[in-house]
């Protein structure tokens, strides 16, 4: 494939074409993609491949000539019309569904006579694609077919009507949810085009008995309720909703909790929450498994409120752990009291993650007298479980701040380094800058590190002077955290020790100054990173170019550039993604020696480049660069690239 892409494509066309109906799958991909870096086509070229749809007994050959004329665009459109008439029906479904992928509205007429057509599969074809297309000229079109009798052209003419998204009369569609097959689509159409008007409908299909319909109806209501200002929400779809409270909807509703859609969920926790009926409690906790769906289930269990309390605490104890672990959390986000005592006995758990579940609870709650009963997380074996415990004693800070201040100066007085070094992140909650300034000259590193840490936290007039210091540190990881501190607090004070930080010894060191200089953005700092750059390797000179294109922007891009012919691979793909955050004019003196360059990852990296840039104006270099790839990685990202941008 690589060899024919480098030949004139009318001598290399039966070769191609033999290699599109190749049994695998890979080399049939190659040439599609040697065929599409051979643009612009001639119209005999077009024609042969239009030829190749009627290709019956090789479905790889067809399915390679279908995503060619794709590729192809609006070159192959007119050639593509002129087949609408033909003979054969498999190949009028074909141009049609390959006219609708392309997308162009020039031939919408002709679509819209194939709605006519004696073929069913080519009448589907055509509604399916005029959706595709988009154009609402086609309403009027497709509202007659509704009028007929075909139920499965209606079927497809509904998801279409929902593709347009143009306003379609609801006398048009309320007759078809009388059509038992048509529900479902009808009720996904009323979701992309209803209003208020369609609410009655959508709530009496909230009570569907058939599962995929009534889940259909959920959505589309959800839909439609989120296209309504916030009055009419309430008064036109919740309030109606509400009357469902402990009716048998609930429990019908509850049943379609397996579906595997995460949409059709979501819409269903948002629909139980505003029902408000805590039979739904134990179901919301099972499906909040799933991430995504923690947040909005977490919602309906605020709309439910207090009255899911008592079925959360009696499943407690059948639970899993991770149910468990769920159960604790959402005793903090609902402020639930009454679940105090099982969030204590909860921190002594075998369960880790329960343990932090309870440790951050308590801290929302913020009971009075619980932050001994914390201490001991700080030391557990569990990094969740030591950074909950941490976090909940902060936040205790405000509410319990003498019994906070009590345990830091115990743990700030200990022998034990791991206890000063929780002294010195729970100082961070109490703004005590003072003691951090003393933690910060301790003994033990990690201690110190931790107190330079929370001092970027506490912003108070002394914290730059103490960061400064910090950074003359003995301990590199120490001058690691001041500089990051530093970069955190920003403000005019932290440019001086952030550029005296760029001459440390340790190249980590210099990378985090260069990173806060970065974020600071001051043109003051030029000087200092251009002089570090002239010694700078790895990691530091990584970090110094994009420093200095963050600093200076455009006008100090010429480093950058010279960073392009650098021996190291990993400068050269850092200064090839730090110039694609400026014009493209640096590509076309880069190109030769970017596309053959040595390393497989530079050249991926300028191949997007090109792409990002260029858009579809990179297609030449792109076709001649997947003809000269050896590595199939590049090669498969290059034809990707190819395919995205036809």
């Amino acid at each position: 494939m690589v060899a024919l892409g480098g030949h004139n494509f009318d001598r290399t066309r039966a070769l191609l074409f033999i290699a599109m109906g190749d049994q695998s799958w890979r080399v049939r991909k190659e040439a599609v993609a040697v065929l599409a870096a051979s643009r612009p086509l001639d119209a005999e070229a077009v024609e042969a491949l239009i030829d190749l749809l009627r290709a019956s007994d090789n479905a790889g050959l067809r399915n390679s000539a279908v995503e060619s004329l794709e590729r192809l665009g609006e070159d192959a459109v007119e050639h593509l019309c002129a087949h609408l008439n033909d003979p054969d029906h498999d190949l009028r479904k074909f141009v049609i569904d390959i006219l609708g992928s392309i997308g162009s509205t020039s031939c919408l007429p002709l679509m819209v006579q194939a709605l006519d057509d004696q073929d069913p599969n080519v009448r589907g074809a055509a509604a399916e694609n005029l959706g595709k297309l988009g154009d609402p000229r086609a309403l009027p079109h497709l509202l007659k077919v509704l009028e007929g009798g075909d139920i499965w052209l209606k079927f497809t003419v509904l998801d279409a009507l929902a593709l347009i998204g143009a306003p379609v009369p609801l006398s048009a569609l309320a007759p078809l949810l009388k059509e038992s097959l048509l529900r479902r689509a009808g009720y996904d159409c009323l979701g992309v085009l209803g209003d208020a008007a369609s609410l009655p409908l959508l709530l009496q299909g909230v009570q569907e008995k058939t599962k995929n319909v009534r889940e259909a109806a959920v959505g589309a209501l959800m839909r439609v309720r989120g296209r309504l200002p916030a009055e009419e929400r309430s008064r036109l779809v919740d309030l109606p909703l509400k009357n469902f409270l402990g009716s048998e909807v609930v429990p019908t509703l509850l049943a379609s909790f397996t579906s595997s859609d995460p949409g059709t969920l979501e819409a269903l926790i948002q629909v139980i929450g505003i029902i408000g009926d805590h039979r739904a409690a134990t179901a919301l906790l099972r499906v909040s498994r799933q991430e995504r769906l923690r947040g909005v289930c977490l919602e309906a269990f605020r709309s439910i409120g207090p009255s899911a309390l008592p079925e959360l605490l009696a499943y407690f104890p059948a639970a899993s752990a991770a149910e468990q672990a769920r159960i604790a959390h959402l005793l903090g986000e609902l402020e639930a009291t009454q679940g105090l005592e099982l969030l204590i006995s909860g921190l002594a758990d075998q369960s880790p993650e329960l343990r932090a579940s309870c440790a951050t609870s308590i801290g929302k709650l913020a009971p009075a007298g619980v932050v001994r009963r914390l201490v001991d997380l700080l030391d557990d074996a569990e990094a969740q479980v030591r950074q909950a415990a941490l976090e909940a004693l902060q936040r205790l800070s405000g509410s319990d701040p003498s019994g906070v201040a009590g345990l830091c100066q115990e743990l700030a007085q200990s022998a034990l380094p791991g206890k000063r070094r929780n002294a010195a992140l729970l100082f961070c909650g109490s703004g005590d800058s003072e003691r951090l300034s003393l933690l910060a000259k301790d003994e033990d590193a990690s201690v110190r590190k931790a107190a330079v840490a929370s001092l970027a936290r506490v912003r108070l007039p002394q914290t730059v002077g103490i960061l400064a210091m910090a950074l003359s540190d003995e301990e590199p990881e120490v001058r690691v955290a001041a500089a990051q501190a530093l970069s955190e607090t920003g403000g005019a004070g932290v440019l001086e020790p952030l550029l005296l930080a760029l001459n440390d010894c340790d190249p980590w060191v210099q990378t985090a100054a260069l990173k806060g200089l970065s974020a600071l953005g001051d043109p003051l700092a030029l000087p200092g990173i251009t002089a570090l750059l002239s010694k700078a390797q790895g990691p530091v000179l990584i970090a110094g170019l994009a420093a200095l294109a963050a600093v200076g922007g455009e006008a100090e891009l010429a480093p950058v550039k010279a960073a392009l012919c650098h021996d190291d691979e990993e400068v050269v793909e850092a200064a090839i993604c730090i110039l694609s955050g400026f014009n493209e004019e640096w590509i076309s003196g880069q190109y030769d020696a970017l596309i053959s360059h040595r390393h497989w990852g530079v050249r991926r990296s300028f191949v997007r480049a090109m792409a990002q840039q260029l858009g579809s104006a990179a297609l030449p270099c792109l076709g001649k660069a997947l003809a000269n790839e050896s590595d199939p990685l590049v090669k498969g990202e290059i034809s990707a690239l190819i395919g995205r941008l036809s």
